[in-house]
């Protein structure tokens, strides 16, 4: 919630210097949240496979999430800044702070 939170502020303080969109904020901060999603999955996948002792499958699979979702943002960027014409400033930071945003708020749980 604090991802989708900070997208739409985000789009609302850009909407207020002036930029006529806010599809390129919207569009940053859901790239972070699938972001997450896709990191929530990874992680689930890997417990249950630790849960099985299978600890070199574990390692894989986090490592394979980590890849996949880097490319996944940089093919989200892509897409947005050339094929849909968004603001890439707008996308960036939106992206950059809803996963600011996610980090804040898992290290208030983990410790």
């Amino acid at each position: 919630m604090y991802q989708v939170a900070i997208s739409f502020v985000v789009a609302l303080v850009f909407l207020g210097t002036g930029s006529e969109e806010i599809l390129s904020s919207i569009f940053g901060g859901s790239l972070s949240i699938f972001n997450t999603m896709l990191l929530a999955k990874s992680i689930n996948d890997a417990a249950e496979a630790a849960k099985k002792q299978e600890k070199d499958r574990s390692a894989f699979l986090l490592f394979k999430s980590l890849f996949v979702r880097i490319a996944i943002i940089l093919i989200g960027f892509y897409v947005g800044i050339v094929y849909l014409l968004l603001e890439a400033l707008q996308i960036l930071v939106a992206f950059a702070l809803a996963q600011i945003g996610y980090v804040f708020y898992k290290t208030k749980y983990i410790y």
